[in-house]
């Protein structure tokens, strides 16, 4: 005869049998065994630390709930309940995490009767032991909490505004310091770039030091299958759920080798086939310029801002992009506007403003301005001069992309750097740009969003490049740059300024 609590008692010490018992979905494989034992090694460090990079659709985040989940019903720390912060990269996204869970334990009556539902909510779970986890998005600020589990599932997949460097300096300054001697972190993603947090804080050769760390690829000999197809046979890491066949036609699918690197193998794009790489992009920061909507409106300064309207509710942004363009030839950032979910008629008086204040014609594509925001804009009585950007022979992206580039190998476009607000804006805009790169002699972006690109390239390609060796270099406060500023040493940076950005750590 079965007891009632069989299940519960073997689980107590069988995470495996916990896992298959959980649900029909949680399916047990060797790469989820070596997670768990990941997780259940704790012997090392002072600190806990996992990270586990792992493809989509391989279970990285169910392992990691169910870990949570049994650490709370089994475990203690130092004698008390379990304690467990739980971050994903937005509030929705963390929540829904937590319903998850909360949906495993109430699918079972053995494992119900330890959710307090009256001490609960939506970011929360308290269980009747006096364990709990609280979840929460991405940025968010934590200060004096030090739980037994600090969980990190896949916060770079939605950040909304916030950059690659300013996710870094979160983990820093709030997470880093939750941890306490005998705390574990646990990291699971799938990464983004060769400058992300999975890579630069728990992959590099430093931080393998105190990190238990792998990376794990759908096909786990893609590489040696790639240099050898004829004789040598793709094996799937998880065969009996993610075949050979499925995974192709999810390359099929997705007709982009480079996203299916990202999301299924686990490659980031190297900076050689970026468009826009950290090399090239730095050469143009100005770390004592701070740009603004209310920079100083001189005579001898054109600007022009540029356009790109949201394809979609909800999903892209709206964004202006204004530019000036100096005496001398280099043209300047000025100010970002970037809005979602906004509606064309509230952006129409943002246009109708920032034309008004700059006194600047408005540039974007024909087909997304000219059939509704210039209608709008007439009905609200504002008049704008407007400037349809021009096509190459490959189109209007490849043109745009293409003369971009020549901007900024001529070094001639310039990014102020020297304020909070504005390092902000122009970090979004730098990361976007990284975001693009070459496939078959065409640019292409691999990036969840490219607004700020776009913008910025259909403002800047109303302005006439000039060769650099034609330019004085400005000397004063002439609205000119000092390009000799950038080549300079760490000398020139400012004291309060951030010197560990990877935009200015060159200095």
């Amino acid at each position: 005869m079965v007891i009632p609590n069989f299940h519960l008692q073997r689980s107590r010490h069988d995470i495996k049998h916990f896992y298959e018992w959980l649900s029909a979905e949680y399916k047990w494989a060797d790469h989820i065994e070596e997670w768990m034992d990941m997780y259940g090694d704790r012997k090392g460090a002072m600190v806990h630390r996992v990270c586990i990079i792992a493809p989509r659709s391989h279970s990285k985040s169910a392992t990691l709930r169910v870990k949570l989940l049994h650490m709370c019903l089994f475990e203690k720390r130092n004698g008390n309940p379990m304690e467990v912060w739980l971050f994903s990269a937005s509030i929705r996204q963390a929540t829904n995490r937590l319903e998850e869970i909360k949906t495993d334990m109430r699918r079972h009556p053995e494992l119900r009767k330890y959710l307090d539902e009256r001490k609960s909510n939506k970011q929360r779970i308290s269980f009747t032991n006096g364990a709990w986890i609280q979840a929460t998005g991405v940025g968010s600020a934590i200060r004096g909490e030090h739980p037994a589990v600090v969980a990190l599932d896949d916060v770079l997949a939605e950040m909304g505004d916030m950059t690659m460097d300013s996710v870094r300096e979160w983990f820093k300054k709030v997470v880093t310091p939750m941890l306490d001697p005998n705390t574990s972190c646990y990291v699971v993603g799938t990464p983004m770039s060769h400058t992300d947090l999975y890579t630069t804080e728990m992959l590099s050769e430093k931080a393998k030091q105190v990190w238990k760390s792998g990376v794990w690829s759908a096909f786990p000999n893609w590489d040696e299958w790639r240099a050898d197809p004829d004789t040598v046979s793709l094996i799937p890491l998880w065969p009996e759920f993610r075949p050979v066949e499925f995974l192709l036609e999810q390359k099929i699918s997705m007709d982009d080798d480079l996203a299916f690197a990202q999301e299924y193998l686990c490659k980031v794009v190297d900076d050689d086939a970026q468009v826009f790489n950290r090399h090239l992009i730095r050469k143009n920061i100005d770390i004592d310029s701070v740009g603004g909507f209310n920079v100083q409106l001189d005579g001898s300064s054109r600007f022009i801002i540029g356009f790109d309207p949201a394809h979609g509710i909800g999903k892209d942004y709206s964004v202006l992009i204004c530019l000036r363009q100096d005496e001398q030839g280099y043209v300047h950032f000025v100010d970002m506007w970037r809005k979602n979910d906004f509606p064309p008629d509230k952006q129409a008086d943002v246009i109708i403003k920032w034309a008004k204040h700059f006194k600047a014609p408005v540039a974007a594509e024909d087909v997304g301005f000219q059939r509704l925001y210039e209608t709008v804009i007439e009905q609200k009585g504002g008049h704008i001069e407007y400037r349809q950007s021009k096509a190459s022979n490959k189109g209007l992206k490849q043109g745009l992309m293409n003369r971009l580039r020549v901007w900024f190998e001529r070094e001639l476009i310039v990014f102020p750097f020297g304020s909070d607000d504005i390092r902000k804006k122009v970090g979004i805009i730098l990361d976007e740009l990284e975001n693009h790169v070459w496939k078959g002699g065409d640019i292409i972006d691999v990036g969840k969003h490219n607004d700020t690109v776009m913008a910025l390239a259909h403002a800047i390609d109303q302005f006439k490049p000039k060769t650099n060796n034609a330019l004085p270099m400005a000397t004063g406060t002439t609205g000119g740059w000092n390009k000799s500023k950038i080549n300079s040493k760490s000398k020139n940076i400012r004291r309060g300024r951030p010197s560990n950005s990877k935009y200015v750590g060159f200095l």
